[in-house]
């Protein structure tokens, strides 16, 4: 399952909150920011099995060429 910045997911706990980063490779990790407390905490990927709600698209810079 892929996560994205802004991302708003459910853990395995029950918990859910917002994604705040991501890094990682092999073992990738996200930085969730709890609905319940505030609190921002490191989480693996693998700890969550839903996602309630993506975040906006990224806007386009406009460095498109423009034809």
């Amino acid at each position: 399952m892929y996560i994205f910045k802004g991302d708003v997911v459910r853990t395995r706990s029950g918990e859910t909150g917002e994604i705040t980063a991501t890094w990682g490779v092999a073992r990738a990790h996200a930085e969730l920011r709890q609905d319940s407390d505030g609190r921002a905490v490191p989480i693996f990927q693998t700890e969550i099995v839903e996602v309630i709600r993506r975040g906006e698209p990224a806007k386009s810079k406009g460095r498109r060429h423009k034809a």
